[in-house]
């Protein structure tokens, strides 16, 4: 079975500034007859149209007034749960959170095209789990859904539910936690979820005893994944939706390479510490490891550099990262490309997304649809997925398959994706379970001719992103264009 992914480019590389977002043309589909106020700055709500129509979704009706994209997968009453990229609501660079989360314009127009093919009767839900110091309300401000929200009350009566996935977030100075708020969750719930011998920690010769989540406690992490069991707390919004529109945010990862589709995934759980990120055994993770320990100023340098000069002297700390390559640090922390441990519960994650019914059991078939929508319109290379660098790329990719638009994603950003653990390490079961067809026969259907064939004819470095620095000159595409290796099959 061969798969479509779309790759449309924009003319140019920006997000209105005009929450709510209205399109910049009132388009023959638009269903908000009584508005004709629009947003002639709104390129993404445009690039989203043309971006179905690569896609061919209900191609013989674009244009007119009963144009449905959705309609093939989206049915009258169903829950749609639309998941985004919110991150946090601060970055320490100059351009504020452009490359941190989803943008607000994008979701308006996605949402535009759900309500369409919900009819009017049904629910859209908007949800994630950002960082545990990032400030939720403040996201929704800043991505200007608070108004988009209040726009579809007014003019429809249609009530839209966004909620904050997580039971805490936390209150940090200098890297300190300060304060512990306890949060109401989602409001379905949460279910365990045990992934048992599907888990890609059963695959191979996990040493249970050194694994350790984001806030480095394995102490919790041992309760949850150990060799019983590999379980996780998953929100009951995600079990409950019956379609994922997933738009998740173009950006390089300290610790995955980085972060698409399946990453974006992460948000939908209800607690962190149940997720293994590292191998806290730091014996075990060097050993091997080839890389000389950089500079031992480095750390007290660039700690000083930032409390002294903030965001101004980011490119210059970005070029003394990027020289100094990896550190024992790095590895200590999990930040590079030797990092065998969260692959493991990316796939496992979207393994239950797909087939974990409404009460958290793993079934045979797919227990819901997904369609995915990768904001690279301004996206984040170098130091991410917290502090990268603003890249302006004008560029959305979507597909039904999260693996495969993964895929061509990350060649597109000038990657190997058979450098990246998540697509070389895979076992065969997962692998077939998350994506039934050889990546490299996909067909990229694109506005650029360039990218407008399979995705085995895509040559050279596209997009040219910059590695984070522990990941540099291990996963960038080849300097003579040439392709990678073939997919396990």
């Amino acid at each position: 079975m061969r798969h479509k992914v779309a790759i449309y480019k924009q003319r140019k590389s920006g997000y209105s500034k005009k929450p709510p977002y209205n399109p910049p043309l009132i388009f023959e589909e638009y269903p908000f007859k009584g508005d004709r106020m629009s947003d002639k700055g709104n390129e993404a709500y445009s690039s989203l149209r043309e971006l179905f129509r690569l896609m061919e979704l209900d191609l013989d009706n674009f244009g007119s007034a009963g144009w449905n994209p959705f309609g093939s997968f989206i049915l009258q009453g169903q829950t749609i749960l639309i998941k985004p990229n919110f991150m946090r609501h601060f970055s320490e660079r100059s351009g504020g959170v452009k490359a941190l989360i989803t943008h607000g314009s994008l979701i308006r127009a996605v949402m535009d095209y759900a309500y369409i093919a919900l009819k009017g009767k049904g629910r859209i839900i908007i949800a994630d789990g950002p960082m545990d110091d990032g400030d939720f309300e403040k996201i929704i401000s800043l991505s200007g859904l608070d108004k988009v929200k209040e726009f579809y009350k007014k003019t429809a009566g249609f009530g839209v539910e966004i909620y904050d996935l997580r039971q805490e977030m936390v209150i940090r100075k200098n890297n300190d936690i300060t304060r512990k708020i306890k949060l109401k969750g989602d409001p379905a719930g949460y279910a365990i979820v045990d992934m048992s011998l599907k888990s890609e920690f059963k695959k191979d010769d996990t040493d249970y005893g050194s694994l350790s989540g984001p806030a480095f406690k394995p102490e919790i992490l041992s309760l949850h994944h150990n060799k019983d069991k590999n379980e996780y707390l998953i929100s009951n919004t995600l079990l409950n939706a019956d379609v994922i529109l997933s738009l998740p945010k173009m950006k390089t990862h300290k610790r995955s390479g980085v972060t698409l589709a399946l990453k974006n995934m992460i948000g939908i759980t209800g607690d962190r510490d149940w997720l293994p990120h590292i191998s806290a055994c730091r014996g075990s993770i060097i050993s091997g490891a080839g890389v000389k320990e950089g500079p031992k100023f480095k750390k007290i340098a660039v700690s000083l550099l930032k409390k002294c000069l903030g965001w101004l002297i980011m490119p210059i700390i970005d070029n003394l990262r990027q020289f100094t390559g990896i550190t024992n640090l790095c590895i200590k922390r999990g930040d590079w490309h030797g990092n065998n441990v969260i692959w493991k519960t990316i796939i496992d994650i979207a393994h239950i997304v797909s087939y974990a019914d409404k009460k958290g059991v793993l079934r045979d078939e797919k227990q819901r649809k997904m369609f995915v929508i990768v904001d690279g319109i301004i996206a984040g290379e170098g130091d991410g997925p917290l502090n990268p660098r603003i890249k302006k790329c004008g560029v959305l990719v979507a597909g039904f398959n999260d693996f495969l638009v993964d895929v061509v994603t990350s060649r597109l950003m000038g990657f190997d994706p058979m450098k990246i653990p998540k697509f070389k390490k895979i076992s065969k079961d997962s692998l077939h379970k998350l994506c039934d067809s050889d990546f490299k026969e996909t067909d990229c259907v694109s506005n650029i001719g360039d990218w407008d064939k399979p995705l085995k004819d895509i040559k050279g470095k596209c997009l040219g992103f910059r590695p984070h620095y522990g990941w540099k000159n291990n996963i960038e595409i080849s300097r003579n264009g040439k392709n990678y290796e073939r997919i396990k099959s």
